[in-house]
Order: C-alpha cells, then sequence, then structure tokens
C-alpha cells in the first residue's frame, strides 16, 4: 500500500498510520523514507495543514479577529449611581460626606436635587426646549382652552402657598395683557385712558361699521329670503335662504347670501358677506359706463350699454338695483335667458369686473390720453 504515486499515495499513508498498531514514533521512524518523499508537499501547506486549490493572490491579507471590546468601570455593586461621577471626581473620596444641614436632613441625592430645583427658579424655569415650547404653548392658547389650564397648573406646582400662586397669576396676565397691546402698535392718539379705565363703556364714535370708514355711507338691500329644507336620514331640515345686495353709490358695492337657522340669522350673515365680497368699479366721468358690458352665469345674459349722460336707468329692476349701489345712473340694461334672482346679480356683477376705464385703455393699448380742452388748444 505505501507504493503509491500522487494523491491516491497519501491517503495510503492515512489508512496506515491509522491501522498501525505501533506507536506513533515508531509509525514515523517505519515511514520516513514515505515522509521524507512528501516534505516539500507539507511544507508548502503550511503547519495548519491548509493547501489551497488556486494560487494565492499578492494582495491577499487574511482577517484578524476583532477585539473584544473593554469592560467598562462603573461604580461598585451597592453604590448609589444618582449622584453625578464628576462632581465625586473633582472632590474626591469626601463626596459623599454630608456637609450642610440639608444633607444632614433629607441626604446627599435628595440636598442635590433641591439645589438643582433652586437654580432652576433662579434661572427662570428649564432650558431645555420642551419647557420652552410648552411655555409657547400655554401664552398663545385661549383662555379656557386645555393648554392654558395644564399650563397654570404647571406654574402652580411650583409655588409653595396660595399667595405666591395668586401672585404668580396676576403677574402673568399682567405680561399677557402688555404684550398683547404691544402687538396692536398703536399710536398716541389711538391710546385713551377713558377706554382702557372703563372697558364696558364704549362711546358711540367707537361703535361706528368699519366698513362706513373704508367705504363711505353703506347701506343693504334685502332682495329675498326663501325657506329652504333638505332631506335626511333622521327627516327634514328647515332653514332660510337671504339675498342681500349692498353699496355706496360711489363706485363699490357687493352681494351676500346667507343660511341660518331662523330668517333674522340668514339676514346677518348675508349682510356680513355682502360686507366681505366687495367689487370696485371706476365709472365714467362719475355716472356711466365707458363701453358696453356683457355678463353671463348660468343660462342668465345681462347687457349693459352705455349711454349719454343725463338718460338715467333703465332694465330690469334688480340689475338697476345694483347699478345704483355703485353710483351708475347713466345705463341701459338688458337681460336674457332665464332671469332668477340668483343668476341675474352673479351675471350683472361678473359684468361689472369686465369694465375698464379710460386710463386702463390708453395703457393697454400704449396711447396718450387728452382731455378735450387740452386737445382743443393743441389743435388736435
Amino acid at each position: 500500500t505505501t507504493v503509491v504515486v500522487g494523491r491516491e499515495r497519501l491517503v495510503a499513508l492515512r489508512c496506515t498510520s491509522l491501522f498501525s498498531t505501533s506507536t506513533p514514533a515508531a509509525a514515523g521512524a517505519d515511514d520516513g523514507d514515505a515522509s521524507s518523499s512528501d516534505a516539500g508537499a507539507s511544507a508548502s501547506s503550511g503547519s495548519s495543514g491548509f493547501r489551497p486549490r488556486r494560487r494565492v493572490p499578492r494582495t491577499y491579507r487574511p482577517l484578524q479577529a476583532r477585539p473584544k471590546p473593554k469592560a467598562r468601570r462603573g461604580p461598585p455593586n451597592g453604590s448609589d449611581t444618582l449622584f453625578p461621577q464628576a462632581m465625586e471626581q473633582e472632590l474626591g473620596s469626601d463626596a459623599r460626606r454630608p456637609s450642610s444641614d440639608l444633607e444632614q436632613t433629607f441626604g446627599l441625592d435628595a440636598a442635590e436635587a433641591l439645589r438643582s430645583m433652586a437654580r432652576r427658579k433662579e434661572r427662570g424655569g428649564a432650558p431645555d426646549i420642551e419647557a420652552q415650547l410648552r411655555a409657547v404653548d400655554y401664552l398663545t392658547a385661549p383662555s379656557g382652552s386645555t393648554e392654558d389650564m395644564v399650563g397654570e397648573r404647571r406654574a402652580a406646582m411650583e409655588s409653595w402657598t396660595e399667595e405666591e400662586r395668586r401672585d404668580f397669576t396676576e403677574t402673568l396676565d399682567k405680561l399677557i395683557e402688555e404684550e398683547r397691546v404691544r402687538g396692536l402698535k398703536l399710536t398716541a392718539l389711538d391710546k385713551d385712558d377713558d377706554l382702557t379705565k372703563n372697558r364696558g363703556e364704549v362711546p358711540q364714535d367707537a361703535r361706528v361699521d368699519p366698513n362706513q370708514r373704508a367705504f363711505g355711507q353703506w347701506g343693504e338691500t334685502i332682495v329675498r329670503v326663501d325657506r329652504v329644507q333638505k332631506v335626511q336620514r333622521g327627516g327634514t331640515m328647515v332653514r332660510y335662504r337671504c339675498l342681500v345686495v349692498g353699496g355706496n353709490a360711489n363706485g363699490c358695492a357687493g352681494f351676500g347670501i346667507g343660511k341660518a337657522s331662523s330668517p333674522a340669522e340668514a339676514t346677518q350673515v348675508a349682510i356680513r358677506m355682502c360686507k366681505r365680497n366687495v367689487f370696485f368699479v371706476d365709472r365714467y366721468q362719475n355716472s356711466g359706463l365707458s363701453s358696453d358690458l356683457v355678463g353671463k352665469h348660468n343660462s342668465c345674459r345681462v347687457l349693459l350699454r352705455s349711454v349719454e349722460p343725463n338718460i338715467g336707468l333703465k332694465g330690469h329692476d334688480l340689475v338697476t338695483l345694483i347699478l345704483t349701489y355703485f353710483g351708475i345712473t347713466d345705463c341701459s340694461a338688458k337681460t336674457h335667458g332665464n332671469r332668477n334672482i340668483y343668476n341675474v346679480v352673479r351675471a350683472t356683477f361678473k359684468a361689472i369686473c369686465t369694465h375698464e376705464s379710460l386710463e386702463e385703455i390708453a395703457l393697454k393699448r400704449g396711447k396718450r390720453l387728452l382731455n378735450l380742452e387740452r386737445a382743443k388748444r393743441l389743435q388736435i
């Protein structure tokens, strides 16, 4: 079995070594000739006996085992981990000894917690971002909301007695009121001592409608109040709808539609919507239109023709009412199609929105606008 060539010879040698009854030293002496012939192969394979089937590249580097993580050095078992280690390193071994009456009474950790609370109270609160966000939520929350009540409870927890809580609440309310007044950016003329002292008594001049200040004398007309109903699962829901048209007869007018459970409430809602939904028009010679206008809504078509001055208003009653609120006194109106009041109102306002003054037309065409007197002087 020992006279074998190549790979089979090595296998035969291993088989003889396994089944031989002699000692390893004797087996090594008997097979000295065979082992000497395979010395080159065993030397090339290395001490581990690994023999690669392919040539190993020069850039090959064996992987190294990861170093084991070092064990952390923490406090010994049974010691208090709440005490900061940095302070213990600074103070040394005497850090855990009580040095004041506070520490003797409450202990080292409780004394340190009390000191930190006192420091935080002196600095005006905790410096973390969460505390600042909670403070912002409390200051911006409306009165009586959840954030407002939570903020008051947190502020009350910092005080020891009822007097401190009351003083803190009064001071905070005063600061909030000052910031609110400061945010209004009032001038010296707007500030009135009588108004700030007696908030319940408002003078008659201060009750002026803001729309009258912006647009002048404002007036409305209730066009129609309808009773509408909607069938739902629980039954029929009855409501009221109101249409209001208003203006100041100076180039500014609007319309509003409101719904509510009663006619009075629907009228108030429609009036508010009318003052919000405002349209402006630049009248020709403060009484007419510069050109013919056309507006269409659904199947209703409204035609507004420009006429000579001092002609008056002619046409649909609702259209003439809207033109009167705009301050247009010279116009001829014609309506076609379905003359529902809602379609007529919307079509009329769409037509007026397309109106262009002479200045706008001149700028659009790139022409110079001259009045008749100047044109006569220049002999044009």
